[in-house]
């Protein structure tokens, strides 16, 4: 379990296969693999390099989703606080099923589960998924509640609005390793401003 508030932590699988876990998120797996699958689930977001083996599937789960790999390196979003789950592909082939659907995606795709469907989305922006492993708050196109739940589990902080949630994009990077004043003071660039107090960001 990596909580929130903490740093990307690199965990090594008994298989060989390699977890990233961003702050918020857990995965959890047996101390050895028998049978003839690898089985782990996820809370949260986590990236994955999976080791080859074509005689052992490798499953990674979330409730009734569940993503089915051979030898590949993907990235899972299924935090609780967000609206669906993705699995964006970066190398290989994976197979996103839930209770009823399955969909086979390709690199540079993205498979979206969302009320008891699945979306494919194509030509996605791999830096944009994947910044989190790079130590960046990459904001192209993504607007401020989006933006706000990742420095929310980031910081460790509870988010807050006065009103109603502003309509705003952003664009650039922000370095994860500066400080949350910093972060904030740079949404005031966009006409966002908000006040930190006792672990709660309330936006103005």
């Amino acid at each position: 379990f990596n909580p929130r508030g903490s740093r990307i932590i690199d965990i090594m699988l008994a298989d060989g296969s390699r977890v990233w876990l961003n702050a918020g998120s857990s995965v959890t797996y047996p101390v050895a693999f028998v049978g003839n699958e690898t089985k782990v689930s996820i809370e949260g977001e986590a990236y994955f390099e999976v080791a080859h083996d074509a005689s052992k599937p490798f499953i990674v789960s979330k409730g009734e989703t569940a993503v089915k790999v051979l030898g590949t390196r993907f990235n899972v979003n299924a935090y609780d606080d967000e609206a669906d789950i993705r699995v964006t592909l970066l190398q290989g082939s994976v197979q996103v099923t839930d209770h009823e659907h399955a969909v086979a995606i390709k690199p540079g795709e993205q498979a979206i589960v969302k009320a008891d469907k699945i979306n494919v989305a194509g030509n996605v922006d791999l830096e944009q998924v994947m910044s989190w492993k790079e130590g960046y708050f990459r904001m192209k196109g993504t607007d401020l509640a989006s933006l706000m739940r990742q420095v929310a589990r980031w910081y460790d902080v509870q988010v807050a609005y006065r009103n109603s949630v502003p309509e705003a994009r952003f664009g650039g990077l922000i370095n994860r390793e500066v400080n949350l004043s910093d972060v904030l003071k740079a949404l005031e660039q966009y006409g966002i401003y908000s006040a930190f107090d006792n672990g709660k960001i309330v936006v103005q």
